[in-house]
C-alpha cells in the first residue's frame, strides 16, 4: 500500500470513530481491571454484558457443543471454535464468519450458511467477501465461493513433502496478491516458496538447506512461521530459537539466521534483523504508515509489548505493564483499522482482558472486556482476533465452566461496545437508509434538509457525492463496485456516519 494512501485511509477511520464514538471503546492509558464474578456463560446466539470498564461490552455466544458418535459407535463431544489470533474469523465485509475449516455462518443470525469440504487449512479473502483459499499439504491451491458452494483448484505446486501456509501463524497479503508459503523437500532442506494469487505462478523461491531437518511433519525444526506482511512487500521470517542460543540455524553459506528476519518479497533478498528474539506476535500497520511486527518480548514475566518496524527503523515500546508480562496473543488482522494491534491477556491473575493497542508511542489503549476463560488448556487460550473494521473481535472461553487442566471445553464468542445504552444523534435518528445491501437504488429517508451525502470507499477515496438534498431521496449505486462502503450524511442537526454493503 502506497503510505499516503495508508494516511488517507487512517485518516479516515479516525474521523469515522470519531463520528460513531459507538464503534469503539474509549481511547485511554491501559489500566488493570480485573474481570467481574457475576456474569454467566449465555447460551448459543445470546449475549451478556461486561460493565467492569466505562464502556459496556456485550459478548455474544457464537458456537455451540457438537455431538456425535465416533467409529466404534460411542458418543462423543467435539468443542468448535476458531483457529487463531492471527487467522480472520469473519469475511471481508463481516456480514459471515467461519469456524475453524468446518462451516460458515451468518454473522447476525449465527445460523450455518454452508459447510466446508476439502478446504482445510482455509482463511478469507482480503478484498472478496465471498471467497475462501485453501493452501493444502499435497500443494494444491484451492478458491471455495461461498454463494455458490463451489470448490475450484486453481494451481498446484510439485515436488514437495508438504506444503505449508505458515506453517499456521502465516496470512496472505490485504490485498489477495501475495502469499510465501514453505515446502519440505525429501532431504530436509526448506524452500520459501513467493505465489502469485493472481497469475496462479511461483514467484521466486529461496532454498534454506536442512532447514525443515527432522522437524514434524507439520511444522520445521528451525522455523517458527513464515508470512508476507499486509502490503506483500516483505517476507517475515520467525527463527526458532531461545535467548540463550540465537545462533540456533547455520545454512549452507555459513550465515546464522535467528531472531526475526525480514526479506523482500520479490527476490527473498535478505533486508534486515528486526529483533534477536522472537515471541508471539502479528504483522501490521504503525500509526506513521510503516509496517510492522508487534510481540511480546523478554522473557517470561518481561512485561513488555513492542513493534518493531520491518524497514528496520527501529522498535518502538507499546507498554510496559506486568499484566502483558505472561502469556497471551496478538491480532492485526483489523486490515482496514489500521494502526492497531489486539492483544489478549491470557492469564486471570493479569486481568484477562483484551485491548486494542495504539500503535504509536502514546500508550493509548481501547479495553474491550475480559474473556471469562478458566484458560488451562491450550483449546481454552483466548486467543482473541480482531475483524477487518476492527470493531469487534472473537475469542475463546469456557466462562470458568470446566476448570480442569487440558480440558477441551471452550466456545468462541464475540466482543463489541453494547450500543444499546447509547443515544443516537439528532441525524442518526430522523434519517433511514435502506435497503442495505443494497444492488441498485438507495433510498434516504428523513425530515430534514440534508446539506450532503458522500459514498466512501475503504481506502478513503469518495466515490458518489450529492449536495442539498432533502428528506425521501435516492441515490443510484449500480455503478459501484461489489463491497462495504460508508456513507457520510451531514444534516442540518449535524454529520453522522452509516456503513452499507452494495451487491
Amino acid at each position: 500500500m502506497n503510505k499516503h494512501v495508508f494516511l488517507a485511509l487512517l485518516a479516515f477511520f479516525l474521523l469515522i470513530q470519531s463520528a460513531n464514538a459507538q464503534l469503539f471503546p474509549t481511547d485511554k492509558q491501559y489500566e488493570s481491571i480485573p474481570p467481574p464474578n457475576n456474569i454467566v456463560m449465555p447460551d448459543y446466539g445470546q449475549s451478556v454484558v461486561d460493565n467492569s470498564n466505562q464502556d459496556p461490552i456485550k459478548i455474544t455466544r457464537v458456537t455451540e457443543a457438537y455431538n456425535y458418535n465416533d467409529g466404534n459407535g460411542d458418543p462423543q463431544v467435539w468443542y468448535p471454535t476458531h483457529e487463531y489470533a492471527k487467522t480472520q474469523v469473519w469475511n471481508a465485509d463481516q456480514t459471515k464468519y467461519k469456524i475453524s475449516s468446518w462451516k460458515v455462518y451468518d454473522a447476525t443470525t449465527y445460523q450455518e450458511v454452508q459447510e466446508l469440504s476439502s478446504m482445510y487449512p482455509s482463511y478469507w479473502s482480503n478484498t472478496n467477501a465471498d471467497l475462501i483459499w485453501s493452501f493444502r499439504e499435497d500443494g494444491d491451491i484451492k478458491k471455495y465461493n461461498v454463494s455458490t458452494n463451489t470448490t475450484e483448484t486453481v494451481a498446484n505446486i510439485p515436488g514437495y513433502e508438504f506444503i505449508k501456509l505458515g506453517p499456521g501463524e502465516a496470512n496472505i497479503d490485504k490485498n489477495d496478491h501475495y502469499v510465501a508459503l514453505v515446502g519440505k523437500k525429501t532431504n530436509g532442506d526448506l524452500d520459501v516458496i513467493i505465489f502469485n494469487l493472481v497469475t496462479y505462478q511461483i514467484e521466486h523461491t529461496k532454498t534454506f538447506t536442512g532447514a525443515w531437518a527432522d522437524g514434524a511433519d507439520y511444522a520445521p525444526k528451525y522455523i517458527d512461521w513464515v508470512s508476507v506482511s499486509q502490503s506483500g512487500n516483505y517476507v517475515v521470517i520467525m527463527w526458532n530459537n531461545s535467548l540463550g542460543a540465537i545462533n540456533h540455524y547455520t545454512d549452507q553459506s555459513g550465515t546464522n539466521h535467528y531472531g526475526v528476519e525480514v526479506y523482500n518479497a520479490l527476490d527473498m533478498q535478505y533486508q534486515n534483523r528486526i529483533m534477536p528474539y522472537g515471541n508471539h506476535g502479528d504483522l501490521g500497520y504503525a500509526i506513521d504508515g510503516d509496517e510492522v511486527l508487534v510481540q511480546f518480548y523478554g522473557e517470561y514475566g518481561g512485561g513488555k509489548i513492542y513493534m518493531h518496524k520491518l524497514n528496520g527503523d527501529g522498535s518502538t515500546v507499546l507498554n510496559t505493564h506486568s499484566d502483558f508480562g505472561v502469556t497471551g496473543h496478538i491480532s492485526c488482522r483489523n486490515i482496514f483499522r489500521p494502526g492497531w494491534a489486539y492483544v489478549t491477556e491470557s492469564e486471570l491473575a493479569q486481568s484477562a482482558q483484551m485491548v486494542a493497542v495504539k500503535l504509536d508511542e502514546s500508550g493509548i489503549v481501547e479495553h474491550f472486556g475480559h474473556h471469562f476463560s478458566s484458560a488451562l488448556s491450550y483449546a481454552q487460550a483466548a486467543m482473541a482476533v480482531a475483524s477487518p473494521n476492527g470493531d469487534k473481535i472473537c475469542f475463546k472461553s469456557d466462562f470458568g465452566t470446566d476448570p480442569t487442566p487440558g480440558s477441551d471445553v471452550a466456545y468462541s464468542f464475540f466482543a463489541e461496545v453494547d450500543n444499546s445504552t447509547q443515544v443516537a444523534t439528532p441525524a442518526l435518528s430522523s434519517i433511514g437508509i435502506y435497503p442495505n445491501p443494497v444492488s441498485d437504488v438507495l433510498f434516504i429517508d428523513g425530515k430534514e434538509t440534508i446539506n450532503s451525502i458522500k459514498i466512501i470507499d475503504l481506502n478513503g477515496i469518495i466515490q458518489l457525492e450529492e449536495t442539498m438534498i432533502d428528506g425521501g431521496n435516492s441515490i443510484p449505486v449500480s455503478n459501484l463496485a461489489s463491497g462495504v462502503y460508508f456513507i457520510q450524511i451531514n444534516a442540518v442537526s449535524g454529520m453522522d456516519w452509516y456503513k452499507i454493503v452494495v451487491e
